[in-house]
């Protein structure tokens, strides 16, 4: 079995030899070699009497390469996945190391040493009740609240007649003939059809409509009078052509002469405690105050989102600034390894080394908050969350059958899942977090929130685009 020592050259720096003798590696070696002796056909000799030396000379080289290299990356990841040390970034080899001669003749054991990064031993602080953190709480207007409780109140209403001058959502009944210049046209067509006020297109008709009341007249171009309305709409459903009218090519003028015959209101829904039950649900809201904090608790929830992200770009920088003098890191180690394994990258990296430092802090953050939460990852929650995506995709309504076979994609692909797991994980580490430190409510508008979340998503991008150009640099090269 492979030798495995670390020299601790200090508390964040350490080195690994990895020595391989030769009775570790040879037994595998000639099992190799037989097994290709049995199954190889190589020319000039019959199938499975290749001598063993011949073999060799053609092979033996990479096949104990890649004996070796096997069991020298078995043996780093042994050492990078030990529960007792964290370790940043992977081992690199050392500046003198010189290369590997893979001699099958010798046989001779093999040596490897490793430069290693130790991440720092530290208590954590800031995530307990007595670090308050600003999160921001939307005041809702009260003009608002009165605002949905009033759609509200005629959603749930019912349409009554009315006799005042009409007004927007109101709901018009015609009776209208075909004019022939100021006249009505003798046999000319006549029609009835209702018509929502909101629906009229905008301009000088729709401003007469709404100074008048029921009994009055009013003239139009019929085919002009509903938004967006195509002509053959107008036909069938303001018009009333029969489906024989229509194939017969009837048609009619522009002009038309309506009379009011009748105006419908939205009359809004009294405030019982039915029109309550309606709204909230059974007996969940039994007055009017009630009623109106619930609505101002909804309104308000639709910022939760906004002010978890707030709070949650508070928490990461804070939590850094807390503990960074606790978090020393091998920085040396880790300017070697990045230059050894990012290539293009290495410079974009190292010319803004302090931030890159403190996003390592903090997954040592997360990972330390994680163990202590003892937060585990289910697959039922990974479904839920591609599911969420997915439906988010699609303004988050679309049927079940469509979304299924985008999920199962999502979740047979690798770096799909892995990523899900991690968004998972993010949102239990992220409201665990939330219940152990202390909130100091701050009141704030919907326009001041709505622009500091976008000034954060601003800043989140930028800095996304300058990833994206360092890793586009990479693949150029």
């Amino acid at each position: 079995m492979p030798t495995v020592v670390r020299e601790d050259i200090d508390a964040l720096n350490a080195v690994l030899t990895v020595t391989i003798e030769k009775e570790d590696y040879e037994p595998d070696f000639k099992k190799e070699l037989n097994e290709l002796k049995d199954k190889g056909a190589i020319r000039g000799f019959r199938k499975g009497k290749t001598p063993i030396p011949f073999l060799k000379k053609m092979y033996g080289k990479s096949i104990l390469s890649e004996i070796i290299t096997d069991k020298l990356h078995k043996e780093l990841n042994e050492v990078m996945n030990t529960k007792e040390l964290t370790f940043m970034g992977q081992p690199i080899p050392v500046q003198d190391q010189k290369p590997v001669n893979f001699d099958y003749n010798s046989m001779e054991p093999y040596s490897f040493k490793f430069e290693l990064g130790k991440a720092p031993d530290f208590e954590l602080k800031g995530v307990d009740k007595s670090t308050m953190y600003d999160f921001y709480k939307v005041k809702i207007d009260v003009e608002k609240v009165d605002e949905r409780l009033e759609a509200a109140r005629k959603h749930y209403g019912e349409r009554v007649e009315s006799t005042e001058t009409i007004e927007e959502g109101d709901m018009v009944n015609f009776s209208a003939v075909e004019l022939d210049g100021d006249a009505p046209k003798a046999d000319g067509w006549k029609t009835t059809f209702p018509i929502l006020v909101e629906r009229i297109a905008e301009g000088a008709t729709k401003d007469e409509i709404k100074g008048k009341q029921k009994g009055d007249k009013v003239r139009f171009n019929i085919f002009e009078l509903e938004e967006g309305a195509s002509r053959e709409f107008v036909k069938k459903y303001l018009l009333n052509f029969t489906q024989a009218d229509i194939d017969e090519a009837t048609e009619t003028g522009d002009m038309y002469e309506g009379t009011i015959e009748s105006v419908t209101r939205q009359a809004p829904a009294e405030l019982t405690q039915e029109f309550y039950d309606k709204l909230f649900g059974a007996d969940e809201i039994t007055n009017l105050e009630d009623a109106k904090a619930r609505i101002e608790l909804s309104l308000g929830a639709s910022h939760q989102g906004q002010a978890d992200s707030l709070l949650y770009r508070e928490l990461r920088t804070r939590l850094i600034e807390l503990n960074r003098d606790a978090m020393p890191l091998p920085n040396d180690f880790i300017k070697r390894w990045l230059k050894v394994s990012q290539e293009g990258k290495a410079d974009a990296l190292l010319s803004d080394y302090d931030k890159f430092a403190d996003d390592m802090r903090w997954t040592l953050i997360k990972n330390k908050l994680s163990n202590l939460y003892e937060i585990e990852v289910t697959e039922e929650e990974i479904r839920q969350m591609a599911y969420g995506k997915v439906a988010g995709y699609f303004g988050g309504y679309a049927d079940p059958k469509y979304l299924e076979p985008i999920v199962k994609r999502m979740l047979e692909d690798p770096d799909s899942l892995n990523g899900l797991a991690g968004d998972v994980q993010a949102d239990k580490l992220f409201y665990k977090m939330k219940e152990s430190i202390g909130l100091r409510e701050i009141p704030i508008s919907e326009a001041d929130i709505k622009a500091k979340y976008d000034a954060v998503m601003k800043e989140e991008e930028e800095r996304a685009k300058l990833q994206k150009g360092a890793s586009a640099s990479d693949e150029e090269e």
